[in-house]
Parts: C-alpha cells; structure tokens; sequence
C-alpha cells in the first residue's frame, strides 16, 4: 500500500511538471505571435531567451521519467503514461524552437519596409494555437474522445500551408505584386514554423490517446507527409522557386537569414532536428 501511494506521488509530480512545460511552451508561443504582428524584436528576444528554460525542463522530466520507470516499475496505464512522457516532451520542446524560430523570423523582418506577415498568416497562427492549446486541454482532462478528434485535424494544417504559399507564388509572379522575395521568404518561414506546431500538438493529443485506451494512433495518415516532405511536395518547390528568386535578387544584403543560419550552430541544430522529423 505504501509502495502503491509513493508511486502516484510521483506521477502527480511528473504530470505536473509536463502542465509546467506546457505552460512555457504556450506562453513561447503567444509571445512569438505579439513579436510579428507588433514588430517587436524586445519581445521576440525574449522568446529567445526563455528557450533555455523549456530545454531545462525537458532535461528535468527525462530524468524524472526514467528514475520512475527503474525504481517504481510502474504497469498497464500507469506505464503507458510514464513511456508516453518521454515522448511528449520532445514535441513540447520542438514547439518552444518554433516559437523561437518565429521569434528570430521577427526580429530579421524589423527594418523591412512593408511588414506583413501577420495578414498573410494570421489564419494558421491562430489555427496552430488553437490545436496546441486543445492538445494542452486533452492532456489535463485526459480527454479520449478529444484527442481522437484532433487527431482527424492534420489535413486542415497542411492545407493552410500550401493555401499561404500557392497566395505567395502567385503574388510573385505577378508584375504588379509589391511582395519582396526576401519578405515572402520569411512569411515562408513562419508558415513553416506554425504547420509543424499545429501538427506536434496533434502528436500531443495522440499520445493522451494512447494513455487513456492503449491504442496508438501513429503513423495512421502517412500518406498525409507527402506534401510536406523536404526533397519534394508543393511546399518544398515554394520554398526552392523563393530561394531562388532572393538569390537573383539585386538586394542581396537582404538575404541574411540564411547566412545566420549557417553561422549559428543553435540555428543549425534546430533545423537538422526538424529535417529528420518532417
């Protein structure tokens, strides 16, 4: 009995320190957002900065996790909920690079003459938001029936995606467009950034879901990956054809973001995690 109580004190506390991190991931999140549509690179600093901590707080729960799995040899819903921890908190923590990706996204467009990715995106930041905030409330109900309908969501985020780029391609096309290809590229970014936000807070759900019925819901739509893949899809041509677009550009003094990310080993980091996880 008192083995069985220790035990459930302690995944209390393992469940409360993962509503911890969800909290900084959100608050992450919502900051980033302020940081585009204020062009506010104070605020999007701070998103940066507070990365450290959502890291730390991966590094905590791991280590919790499996302290609890090699002392308390926990069973059936008790140990799906310790395993699925593990794998909760890398999309919790690949949420909080997002957000920081969006963050520095603000920061490279604060001296850009006409600002405007917030009305190019302002649909799908809302939409990743929203999913990440009722993958936050699944997990603290322990909503089944909840998590099992976000999961059905997947298409509408990739669909969002490729609605913003095919806009952006054609405005670039367009003689008349006023559309910068260094700015489109950055609107590309943080598209890219919100997409896989909507989609790990999906995953979120699905592991409540394998928590609650034991069932796993991965790799149910692996069809649906195609057209986000890196080496092809709708969204890799977009991405390709605006690459190449700022690289013709005669303003080549715009085009620094790529050069960050290759001079900063952070950056680096980040985008070869998301490359093996597309």
């Amino acid at each position: 009995m008192q083995q069985a109580n220790y035990l459930q004190q302690l995944l209390v506390t393992l469940r409360t320190r993962l509503l911890v991190m969800c909290a900084s991931v959100g608050i992450a999140l919502e900051e980033a957002g302020k940081a585009l549509a204020a062009n506010d690179p104070g605020r999007a600093a701070a998103v940066i900065e507070s990365d450290a901590s959502i890291d730390a707080l991966e590094n905590e729960i791991d280590e919790m996790a499996l302290r609890l799995l090699a002392r308390s040899q926990p069973v059936a819903s008790d140990l799906r909920f310790v395993v699925t921890s593990l794998r909760m908190v890398v999309d919790l923590e690949r949420i909080g690079d997002e957000a920081v990706s969006m963050a520095e996204q603000a920061i490279l467009m604060q001296d850009m003459p006409g600002f405007g990715v917030i009305p190019h995106v302002r649909e799908l930041y809302t939409g990743a938001r929203e999913a990440f905030e009722n993958s936050v409330r699944v997990f603290r109900e322990n909503d089944a029936q909840g998590a099992l309908a976000m999961s059905r969501g997947d298409d509408e985020a990739v669909q969002n995606e490729v609605r913003i780029i095919q806009g952006i391609m054609e405005c670039l096309s367009d003689p008349q467009c006023s559309l910068e290809p260094h700015l489109a590229m950055h609107i590309i970014l943080v598209t890219r950034s919100l997409t896989r936000i909507w989609r790990r807070s999906i995953n979120i759900a699905e592991h409540v879901y394998f928590i609650s019925r034991g069932e796993s819901l991965k790799h149910k739509g692996e069809n649906r990956e195609e057209g986000l893949s890196v080496s092809g899809g709708p969204v890799a041509a977009a991405i390709a054809a605006v690459e190449n677009m700022a690289e013709n550009s005669k303003d080549t003094s715009a085009a620094t973001p790529v050069a960050d990310d290759e001079k900063s080993p952070q950056r680096r980091r980040r985008t070869e995690k998301d490359t093996e996880n597309v």
